[in-house]
């Protein structure tokens, strides 16, 4: 802990450090202007699943607007697989590392190397701050970035974020606006492989779930343990689900999650952690008749598929309730977690708000949905 906790220092001091020597170098450097449409577009995308989602309304909007330009994806490989089958993006860039790593600079200077034989005449930042000074060191000669970032001054354009505990896809498109650009508000979306759909549709089977199988999705998990919803309702929502419904449910996850999963599970939960591919998931998900997930990539992933989803939320961490119309969400409540807990951080890992979930509740919003004319099932 003491290890990680001085990393995460060294890290963020480096990237003040760097900042603030790039004013004092240049300070008098004319900022370029965009007057033409671009050539070359770079974006960098190297964040989380879900933040990636919302993300997307800012790359469709720059096809919109640059139909003749080759845009460019920079991302990790969970990024670039979430949008293989985006069709605004020309050509795929895998980042391998990370700027201001201790480790694999070799990769860095290759991906330098890489990025300045490119010649790119416009670089945005939508996940990724860190690329700020690669993205200057390599010439690219219009940089658009977050405002709030310590490597700010290494870029030519700013949009803001504002608070990290309610960003979304509307300030994402700052990225564009602060280009002079007027970019309407749209929600996410994600696009699945046709060969997904298929290899997808064989996995299935396999779990036991027919061609034309219907399932509900259960996710769990979170990006952090303290976003959990505990393990041992996953079967008791499968059961009450089949009794209810006469649906199975498909459970979710990344590979990280296998070793915590019980394996005497009931034969209406199937286990399908660590077995899909990222767009294998998109594919299932957007074939199920519900998914059933906490505030992680997948709540994202089926609102922008337009797939009903309910998710089950912190009740300190509300910002992304309201983000899909197809989404209803159970919040979790614990008077001890609003008394001591900081909006991101949780004392207790699970979190309280997490465990105080029932089954019964997400069983109530289903039939409540059922009964109603916007039907879940």
């Amino acid at each position: 802990m003491l290890v990680s906790k001085l990393y995460a220092v060294q890290y963020e001091l480096r990237q003040h450090l760097t900042g603030w020597w790039w004013v004092i170098r240049h300070a008098r450097q004319p900022t370029c202007k965009l007057d033409l449409a671009p050539n070359r577009v770079l974006f960098v995308l190297t964040g989380l699943l879900g933040d990636s989602v919302m993300c997307t309304p800012v790359i469709a909007a720059a096809r919109h607007l640059w139909p003749e330009s080759k845009i460019v994806l920079l991302g990790k490989r969970q990024n670039l697989e979430l949008l293989a089958a985006c069709p605004y993006i020309d050509e795929f860039i895998e980042a391998t590392a990370i700027p201001f790593t201790l480790t694999k600079r070799k990769d860095v200077s290759v991906l330098a190397a890489k990025l300045r034989a490119l010649h790119f005449d416009l670089a945005i930042i939508l996940l990724g701050d860190q690329f700020a000074h690669l993205l200057a060191k390599v010439g690219i000669p219009i940089r658009v970035g977050v405002k709030e970032h310590p490597l700010a001054p290494c870029l030519t354009h700013h949009y803001s974020i504002g608070s990290p505990r309610t960003w979304g896809p509307e300030e994402r498109l700052g990225a564009l606006r602060c280009l002079g650009y007027k970019v309407e508000s749209v929600k996410p979306r994600l696009w699945v492989d046709r060969d997904a759909r298929e290899s997808a549709s064989l996995k299935l089977r396999g779990f036991g779930v027919e061609a034309e199988g219907r399932y509900v999705v259960l996710h769990p998990f979170g990006s952090e343990k303290r976003q959990w919803w505990p393990l041992n309702r996953a079967a008791l929502f499968a059961e009450a689900t089949f009794h209810e419904l006469g649906l199975k449910t498909l459970l979710i996850g990344g590979p990280e999650v296998r070793s915590a999963i019980n394996q005497n599970l009931p034969a209406c939960l199937l286990d399908s952690t660590g077995r899909l591919s990222i767009q294998e998931l998109l594919a299932v998900i957007e074939r199920a008749e519900l998914v059933v997930t906490t505030d992680s990539g997948p709540f994202h992933i089926a609102g922008a598929l337009e797939r009903p989803a309910i998710g089950l939320f912190r009740g300190r961490r509300p910002e992304h309730a309201t983000a899909y119309p197809t989404a209803k969400v159970v919040f979790g409540r614990n008077a001890e977690c609003d008394a001591k807990c900081d909006w991101n951080q949780c004392r207790e890992v699970p979190c309280r708000q997490m465990q105080s979930i029932t089954v019964e509740e997400v069983l109530k919003v289903i039939r409540h949905e059922g009964s109603s004319k916007n039907s879940f099932l």
